[in-house]
Order: C-alpha cells, then structure tokens, then sequence
C-alpha cells in the first residue's frame, strides 16, 4: 500500500524533531522524508495526518501483564489476590481479557508489547489479533510457571522466535537459576528481563542482552552502570531519588491502574527521572534497542508510525519550539496507527477488533467477577 502522511511534528530517527514534514511509505517501507510534497504520492491510496498532528514511531514497552488488565483496579487496591484470579482463569477467559489489555495499548500508541505469564501464548494471540507485536516472555523461576522452565523455553523458542516478526525474551525470578539462565542469553543472544529481586551483585558472567526491572529502588545500580547493562521501571511505581537518563531506560507499563505509557512518560517528565526527550527515547530508540529489534521513521526503514490529531483542546495547540513536551503531554487523540505498512486503527477506529469481540471479552469479565463473590 502508498501511503503520504503529512505531520506538524515528524519525529524522526537520528535528528531532531523536524515541522511540517510529508512522509512517504511503500509496502511499508519509508521512501522518502521531505519538506516538500512528494509529487510521487499524488496517487497515495491512503492519505492521512496534517500539519495539525504529531508523527511519531510506536511505543514499546518492556513489560506487561495484560492478562489481568479487566482486573487491574481491584489488583492496585489490595481488593483481588492475583493468584486467586488466576486460579478460576481458563486459557480463553486469559485470550479475552489480554485482548482487551492489547486493545487499550492500541490506543495508547503501543505498537510492541512484551507478554508475561500466566497464560503468555494466549496473551501473545490476543495481542496479534489486535494487530500488535508481541514478544513472549520464557520465565525462570517466576510465579506462574508451571513444570520445567528448560522445555518450556524451548518450546516457545521454537514457536516465536520467528513468527511474523514477533520474538522471544528471558525473564529471570529466581537467584539460583541465573547461571544457566544468563548462559541461554548470551548463546541465544536473547535479552533477559531480570526481576527486581533478584540482585545482579551476587551474579557472575552476567549477559550483555540484560534489562534490569525497577529503577532507584534496585540495589545493584552501579553495577548495572558499569557494566553497561539496561534498565526498564514504571515511572509512576518508582521512588528515585535521582536522574535515570544516563542508564538509557526503557518504560514497563506493568499493570499500571491508567495502563498508558503516556502517563508513564509524562511522570517520568515531571518527577524529573527522565527528560522529556529521555523519556521519548525509553518507550522508541531505547526500547528497541534493548529489545533487539528495528524501529524508527527514517528512508529504507519499516517501522510502526502513530498519528496524533492536536487540532484542539486538550491537545491544542502544537508548540514546535518544546515537541517533545508536544508529543507526551497532548497525545490524548490518536487517529492513525500503520504496523508493518497497514493501518491497524484509522480515525480512532480500531480495524482487527470487532463489537463481538468486545461483548465476548466483557462478558467473561463478568463471569469471573460472579465467581469472586461466590
């Protein structure tokens, strides 16, 4: 498909935020970046933005438990044990209730998502079914992982490493697994989510691939500053003291009550953890980086490219001189997301989700909540 989007704002790789800019993408491939209509694009089929809207890459976030997203209220208040929750859940009722979670991230401009357990298959196709990018996690030693974490890695290796470009991640809970589970990621050159409790002082041969959960609160920093190993954290879970921005973050959205990365970067922003340019590059250019993976709107490149529509309060107006502010603080309207060269929301309309869909999802929130009361 060829598509001309024009944007107020284009954010774009290795450059400063560039204004009034035509983007050209060709089976979803970026053919060109300019100033200057691209007369090339006169027979576009699908034309979209203006120069009343902000370009920007997808968001990544590292860590999710969308599978509890239905409950996560009652989760963040102390009212639901999680465990129960799970405990009455069925792999369907996970695939419906991450669907609503994939679905939610949709409109908040997440384009890949990091899948956690329980039930991270099903959550996985939920989230391809919305039309993200899922990467599964294989997790060590976690709470929700039944029987041996070995043959379960290397089944959802064999499935996912490769599948329509979604991908696979570690995920280490337990201390005395680390060995092993460090020399898997550096054999598989797979990055491996490493539990905030688990502390990486007491570790040797630690991989390269490593991004550390939790941000102030962890105790092996400086280790992980010397060692140049990565950092994820939930801004709005977070006690710090100081800056992050030189660890080069990447943001969790973890099971959040707002579950918006938006919120997650504009706390980061006003707690003065991240810049608001840092806090940009933890949900783009950091994430993928620590994720392995390719992304960025630049000519040659394919990536995912959200479109924010800031014609009028609470958006209004752009500021061209503070786009980055621009970009978190009035992102509230997005209109257009392209995954992989194909709009997967247009208008503000997802494409891949149907009314039945959602009934069939709400419908099994409203089971298990009949069977909490019981």
């Amino acid at each position: 498909m060829k598509i001309l989007i024009k944007a107020g704002i284009a954010f774009l790789k290795d450059s400063s935020p560039v204004p009034n800019a035509y983007i050209g993408v060709n089976d979803g491939k970026i053919e060109a970046i300019s100033k200057r209509e691209l007369e090339e694009y006169d027979d576009a089929e699908l034309i979209v933005g203006g120069f009343d809207r902000l370009v920007s890459p997808g968001f990544v976030t590292t860590q999710s438990f969308i599978q509890l997203y239905p409950f996560r209220y009652r989760i963040f208040s102390g009212k639901t044990n999680p465990n129960d929750l799970i405990s009455t859940m069925t792999s369907k009722d996970a695939y419906y209730f991450s669907l609503l979670g994939a679905y939610h991230l949709l409109r908040s401009g997440i384009t890949t998502v990091v899948v956690t357990e329980p039930f991270v298959e099903q959550a996985a196709r939920a989230v391809k079914t919305v039309g993200l990018r899922p990467i599964v996690s294989a997790e060590i030693g976690c709470n929700w992982i039944k029987g041996d974490w070995k043959k379960n890695f290397e089944s959802l290796y064999s499935k996912w490493i490769s599948k329509d470009e979604s991908g696979i991640v570690l995920k280490l809970c337990d201390e005395d697994e680390a060995e092993e589970a460090m020399a898997i990621s550096n054999e598989y050159k797979l990055p491996i989510l490493v539990d905030r409790n688990v502390n990486l002082e007491r570790i040797n041969n630690i991989s390269p691939y490593t991004i550390a959960l939790g941000g102030g609160s962890r105790k092996d920093l400086e280790k992980i500053r010397k060692n140049n190993l990565n950092l994820a954290f939930t801004p709005s879970l977070e006690v710090c003291k100081f800056t992050l921005g030189a660890y080069k973050p990447s943001i969790s959205i973890d099971l959040t009550p707002k579950f918006d990365i938006r919120n997650e970067m504009g706390i980061a922003t006003s707690r003065l953890l991240l810049t608001a340019e840092e806090a940009f590059k933890a949900v783009t250019d950091w994430g993928y980086s620590q994720l392995k993976i390719g992304g960025g709107i630049s000519v040659g490149n394919t990536t995912d490219i959200l479109i924010f529509e800031v014609n009028e309060p609470p958006s209004y107006p752009i500021d061209k001189e503070a786009p980055y502010e621009s970009l978190i603080y009035s992102s509230y309207s997005l209109e257009t997301v392209i995954i992989n060269g194909e709009a997967v929301l247009d208008g503000g309309v997802p494409l891949n989700v149907g009314t039945k869909d959602i009934e069939e999802a709400n419908r099994k929130v409203e089971e298990i909540g009949k069977m909490e009361k019981n």
